[in-house]
């Protein structure tokens, strides 16, 4: 697996710590203590590059309780890389919204049919075992879309070696998400029908476009992820804090933990200040009565 920034940030881990011997601080030591770092970040940062947008069509499996009045609900699959809510709304098939999800309710007002529904939206949303809950319950065919703060991918995550990662316009060398290799890669298998070059993952199955049958093999680039590639500092800051600890060193763990939250508070700021410019900021207020 190609992964030169990954290996680049672990080295940088090892040359801030002081530690050079690897009977020290094992190279799998420093890789956890990135990992703890990334998840660290993801729980306090709220910017722009952790942002998502993702659309889900419903179809009649979601449908819960169909024709029974206040019993009946929508429920779908959470995206698996969320980490918190932004919004929840629903599209039409012009992709115009036709409702926002507003108002969020605990679990036992959501399922009871008898519990008074407050705020100025009829439209009421949890979420419950990684599957979003909507009511009322939505017409097959409608669009839900969901904004939220996200996971990015592993920080030595590479790309997988199959026909559909290979660009077919582009030469073997030139291909953005895998790289030729002699050793250690996965074979690729090509064949050419009707004058074009196609990519299979077994030679039975090129062989069946052309008995010519010509194997490459490849290896899986590096995903691209914001932490490690735009700003490391963060992410060598965390593992430090966390290496500290490993080290029985309090020094060391506290001086790199305030630097980490620092960081993470600079940027959650830098994004505080964006937000507030460009136009006047609106807040809305739900009294229920109380005013």
């Amino acid at each position: 697996m190609a992964t030169p920034n990954y290996d680049a940030l672990v080295s940088k881990v090892r040359d801030w710590s002081n530690k050079p011997e690897v009977n020290t601080i094992p190279d799998d030591v420093i890789q956890d203590c990135l990992r703890y770092s990334a998840d660290e970040a993801y729980r306090l940062l709220r910017i722009p590059p952790l942002e998502e947008i993702v659309t889900y069509t419903i179809d009649s499996s979601d449908s819960i309780g169909a024709n029974n009045g206040n019993l009946s609900y929508t429920r779908f699959s959470m995206p698996e890389d969320l980490t918190e809510f932004i919004y929840v709304r629903s599209l039409d098939s012009d992709t115009q919204q036709t409702a926002m999800f507003n108002q969020i309710t605990d679990k036992r007002s959501f399922f009871d049919p008898y519990a008074e529904n407050f705020g100025y939206s009829n439209y009421r949303w949890m979420w419950q075992e990684g599957k979003i809950h909507i009511k009322p319950q939505l017409e097959v065919g409608t669009i839900v879309e969901i904004h939220y703060y996200k996971r990015l991918p592993s920080l030595n995550a590479a790309y997988s070696v199959s026909p559909l990662n290979y660009l077919i316009p582009l030469s073997d060398a030139l291909q953005p998400y895998m790289v030729i290799v002699a050793t250690g890669g996965t074979n690729l298998y090509f064949s050419t029908s009707n004058g074009a070059k196609l990519a299979f993952s077994t030679s039975e199955e090129a062989a069946a476009y052309d008995s010519t049958v010509t194997t490459v093999m490849f290896e899986g680039n590096e995903v691209p992820h914001w932490m490690r590639d735009q700003n490391e500092r963060l992410l060598i800051w965390g593992a430090l804090f966390n290496l500290g600890g490993y080290l029985f060193d309090d020094t060391m763990e506290k001086r790199y933990q305030s630097k980490f939250l620092e960081n993470v508070a600079s940027l959650n700021k830098e994004e505080k200040w964006r937000r507030s410019l460009g136009g006047n900021v609106q807040t809305n207020v739900i009294t229920n009565g109380l005013i």
